[in-house]
């Protein structure tokens, strides 16, 4: 070997000089080892907090719930129009969440997914069921009867019978749930649970018949409508009642001539209570305003995200009617409808009424119609899926409807 080439060699390795170099420098640019310690350690602090601050819902049960609904919720159905389990499914049993068609029949509790796959099927045995649908969380009584089930997307949490026949109910966000029942020496009983089906709170009513209840996210406030007689005339009473209070109140309002008919509270902390001639408002604060109909009769009414939708004729039998929308301030906009309304239903931005076979899409914020659609001549009700789609109640089955946004 010449000198010349020997130079770019190492006499103890024979290894070239220049490539040794060259990996001590790719040495010298390596992350050390105790970075990724560290970093592993930090990954694994965070991820204790997490599971710190959620450890009351890591639960066997909440993990076996979120294993089911993702194992259940995968796959790909036939596809909308999809048919009714059961007989008939009211329009007051008929709505969406979380993008998913939720109803009650005459014999079963059913989820469809947005691509028309049965992702939940409940059979029950009540003569006249009600739904009350908060988020995910699912309340189903026997109206008039003493059955209820509590229910998820992916399985029956409470099943039970009631001290007294069910007069209404309401279920939180949360998984708390009320019920509005008969009462031994009163006229009525409002009973709160928690989300472990344990009693949470009780009020008896000694001077009003409750009809409709709404409970706010946390369950700490609920709102109940009813009605009594006085001088030979019904009036409705409303109660804003606080659930870590022991003490007896005095209704918030009370309304002539007028029946609460249902009773929302949404999640900006705001209530509204619905009868057949006035709608009753509740603020933050709890000062509640009322909304006159002025002698429209209600056709048809919604509530969600803040607002309440009324859809009003102006007399029995009418061709056309209006839709005014609602915030805890009173009117927010209005539309007139070219045909009787006959469901009316609330996403986001988006308000939609079913009148005369078509679907009317408004913009909440703007107040101008967005789109319409042909629902078909045997559409009962709409629940709408996200803000350009609907799910549209048939005689028999259940259809998807989309326009452009």
């Amino acid at each position: 070997m010449s000198s010349k080439k020997a130079k770019y060699y190492a006499e103890d390795t024979g290894a070239p000089v220049r490539r040794r170099k060259r990996r001590r420098r790719g040495r010298e640019k390596r992350i050390p080892s105790w970075v990724y310690r560290v970093i592993l350690v930090l990954l694994a602090a965070v991820a204790g907090l997490v599971l710190w601050v959620n450890r009351a819902n890591l639960t066997p049960e909440n993990i076996l719930d979120w294993v089911q609904e993702q194992v259940v919720g995968m796959g790909v159905g036939d596809g909308y129009p999809a048919a009714i389990t059961g007989s008939v499914v009211s329009p007051k049993n008929f709505a969406s969440s979380s993008g998913e068609a939720v109803m009650v029949s005459d014999t079963h509790l059913t989820v469809l997914n947005g691509t028309g796959k049965e992702v939940a099927s409940r059979q029950h045995s009540f003569s006249f069921p009600v739904l009350r649908l908060s988020g995910q969380e699912m309340l189903l009584y026997n109206l008039g009867g003493s059955g209820y089930q509590v229910e998820s997307r992916s399985r029956t949490l409470q099943k039970g019978s009631a001290e007294g026949n069910i007069l209404g109910g309401a279920i939180s966000s949360g998984g708390h749930y009320a019920l509005l029942t008969e009462s031994d020496g009163y006229l009525g009983q409002l009973t709160v649970y928690n989300d472990q089906n344990e009693r949470q709170f009780e009020y008896k009513f000694s001077s009003c018949y409750p009809s409709a209840a709404a409970l706010n996210s946390d369950a700490t406030q609920a709102l109940v409508g009813g009605l009594f007689a006085r001088d030979g005339g019904l009036v409705s009473c409303l109660y804003l009642l606080d659930l870590n209070s022991s003490e007896s109140v005095e209704p918030a309002a009370e309304y002539e001539e007028n029946m609460l008919l249902d009773a929302f509270w949404y999640e900006d902390g705001t209530a509204a209570a619905v009868g057949d001639r006035l709608a009753a408002l509740v603020d933050a604060s709890g000062r509640v305003t009322e909304y006159q109909y002025d002698g429209r009769q209600l056709a048809a009414y919604a509530g969600g995200g803040g607002i309440t939708a009324l859809a009003l004729l102006p007399y029995t039998d009418a061709a056309s009617g209006e839709l005014v929308l609602l915030d805890a301030g009173g009117r927010k906009a209005a539309f007139s409808l070219p045909e009787a309304p006959d469901s009316v239903a609330l996403f986001g931005n988006t308000a939609a009424v079913l009148a005369g076979g078509t679907v009317y899409a408004y913009s909440i914020a703007e107040g101008v119609l967005l789109a319409q659609a042909e629902a078909g001549e045997d559409a009962a009700a709409i629940a709408l899926r996200d803000e350009t789609s609907a799910y549209v109640l048939g005689v028999s089955e259940i259809r998807l409807l989309e326009w452009d946004g």
